[in-house]
Protein backbone atom coordinates (compact mmCIF):
# COMPACT_ATOMS: atom_id res chain seq x y z
CA UNK A 1 0.00 0.00 0.00
CA UNK A 2 2.81 2.38 0.87
CA UNK A 3 4.48 1.72 -2.49
CA UNK A 4 1.23 2.53 -4.29
CA UNK A 5 0.92 5.85 -2.48
CA UNK A 6 4.50 6.78 -3.38
CA UNK A 7 3.86 5.79 -6.99
CA UNK A 8 0.69 7.91 -7.18
CA UNK A 9 2.44 11.00 -5.84
CA UNK A 10 5.48 10.55 -8.08
CA UNK A 11 3.20 10.09 -11.10
CA UNK A 12 1.17 13.17 -10.15
CA UNK A 13 4.30 15.30 -9.68
CA UNK A 14 5.70 14.09 -13.03
CA UNK A 15 2.39 14.92 -14.71
CA UNK A 16 2.46 18.43 -13.22
CA UNK A 17 6.05 18.87 -14.40
CA UNK A 18 5.25 17.67 -17.93
CA UNK A 19 2.24 19.99 -18.11
CA UNK A 20 4.45 22.89 -16.99
CA UNK A 21 6.92 22.07 -19.77
CA UNK A 22 4.12 21.91 -22.34
CA UNK A 23 2.64 25.24 -21.21
CA UNK A 24 5.97 27.08 -20.90
CA UNK A 25 7.54 25.76 -24.12
CA UNK A 26 11.04 26.38 -22.74
CA UNK A 27 12.89 25.81 -26.02
CA UNK A 28 10.76 28.18 -28.06
CA UNK A 29 13.05 31.10 -28.86
CA UNK A 30 11.71 34.63 -28.57
CA UNK A 31 12.92 36.93 -31.35
CA UNK A 32 13.42 40.13 -29.30
CA UNK A 33 14.70 38.67 -26.02
CA UNK A 34 15.93 35.10 -26.58
CA UNK A 35 18.38 34.76 -23.71
CA UNK A 36 16.30 36.27 -20.92
CA UNK A 37 13.24 34.23 -21.93
CA UNK A 38 15.18 30.97 -21.89
CA UNK A 39 16.67 31.88 -18.50
CA UNK A 40 13.32 32.64 -16.86
CA UNK A 41 11.71 29.47 -18.19
CA UNK A 42 14.65 27.21 -17.32
CA UNK A 43 15.00 28.70 -13.84
CA UNK A 44 11.27 28.20 -13.24
CA UNK A 45 11.51 24.54 -14.25
CA UNK A 46 14.50 24.08 -11.94
CA UNK A 47 12.56 25.76 -9.12
CA UNK A 48 9.52 23.56 -9.81
CA UNK A 49 11.62 20.39 -9.64
CA UNK A 50 13.18 21.49 -6.33
CA UNK A 51 9.81 22.46 -4.88
CA UNK A 52 8.16 19.19 -5.85
CA UNK A 53 11.12 17.21 -4.45
CA UNK A 54 10.79 19.15 -1.19
CA UNK A 55 7.03 18.50 -1.09
CA UNK A 56 7.55 14.78 -1.73
CA UNK A 57 10.17 14.50 0.98
CA UNK A 58 8.03 16.38 3.50
CA UNK A 59 5.00 14.24 2.69
CA UNK A 60 6.71 10.89 3.11
CA UNK A 61 10.02 11.25 4.94
CA UNK A 62 9.71 14.15 7.41
CA UNK A 63 10.62 13.56 11.01
CA UNK A 64 7.51 12.79 13.05
CA UNK A 65 8.85 13.74 16.46
CA UNK A 66 8.25 17.24 17.72
CA UNK A 67 11.22 19.30 18.91
CA UNK A 68 11.64 19.11 22.68
CA UNK A 69 12.36 22.57 24.00
CA UNK A 70 15.04 23.06 21.37
CA UNK A 71 14.72 26.66 20.31
CA UNK A 72 17.16 26.40 17.37
CA UNK A 73 15.26 23.54 15.71
CA UNK A 74 11.96 25.35 16.27
CA UNK A 75 13.33 28.50 14.63
CA UNK A 76 14.55 26.49 11.64
CA UNK A 77 11.12 24.88 11.25
CA UNK A 78 9.41 28.28 11.49
CA UNK A 79 11.88 29.68 8.96
CA UNK A 80 11.16 26.71 6.70
CA UNK A 81 7.42 27.36 6.93
CA UNK A 82 7.71 31.05 6.06
CA UNK A 83 10.23 30.33 3.29
CA UNK A 84 7.99 27.60 1.84
CA UNK A 85 5.03 29.97 1.64
CA UNK A 86 7.12 32.58 -0.19
CA UNK A 87 8.71 29.88 -2.33
CA UNK A 88 5.29 28.69 -3.40
CA UNK A 89 3.87 32.07 -4.39
CA UNK A 90 6.71 34.27 -5.71
CA UNK A 91 7.99 32.15 -8.65
CA UNK A 92 4.47 31.14 -9.70
CA UNK A 93 3.24 34.73 -9.71
CA UNK A 94 6.44 35.80 -11.46
CA UNK A 95 6.00 33.35 -14.32
CA UNK A 96 2.27 34.12 -14.67
CA UNK A 97 2.54 37.91 -14.95
CA UNK A 98 5.62 38.03 -17.20
CA UNK A 99 3.57 38.71 -20.33
CA UNK A 100 1.90 41.73 -18.73
CA UNK A 101 5.24 43.47 -18.23
CA UNK A 102 5.87 45.88 -21.06
CA UNK A 103 8.95 47.92 -21.75
CA UNK A 104 11.26 46.50 -19.08
CA UNK A 105 10.57 42.84 -19.81
CA UNK A 106 14.22 41.82 -20.21
CA UNK A 107 15.08 43.26 -16.80
CA UNK A 108 12.01 41.62 -15.32
CA UNK A 109 13.00 38.26 -16.78
CA UNK A 110 16.48 38.50 -15.25
CA UNK A 111 15.14 39.61 -11.83
CA UNK A 112 12.63 36.75 -11.70
CA UNK A 113 15.37 34.35 -12.88
CA UNK A 114 17.52 35.50 -9.96
CA UNK A 115 14.63 35.02 -7.53
CA UNK A 116 13.94 31.55 -8.91
CA UNK A 117 17.60 30.56 -8.54
CA UNK A 118 17.75 31.95 -4.98
CA UNK A 119 14.58 30.13 -3.98
CA UNK A 120 15.83 26.91 -5.61
CA UNK A 121 19.11 27.21 -3.71
CA UNK A 122 17.17 27.77 -0.49
CA UNK A 123 15.03 24.71 -1.12
CA UNK A 124 18.12 22.61 -1.83
CA UNK A 125 19.69 23.90 1.38
CA UNK A 126 16.60 22.91 3.38
CA UNK A 127 16.53 19.50 1.69
CA UNK A 128 20.14 18.90 2.70
CA UNK A 129 19.74 20.37 6.19
CA UNK A 130 16.51 18.79 7.48
CA UNK A 131 16.57 15.41 9.21
CA UNK A 132 14.78 12.89 6.99
CA UNK A 133 13.57 9.48 8.11
CA UNK A 134 14.10 7.26 5.10
CA UNK A 135 12.49 3.87 5.56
Amino acid sequence: MNFLLHFIFIAAFLLIYIIAIIILKPFRIHRKRPLSTIFIKASYLIYLACFMLMAYLILFFSATTMPTEDVDEERILNLLTVFSVFAFFIPNIGIMIRRRVGSWRVTYNYVVTGLNILISAGLIWFIKDLPWQFK
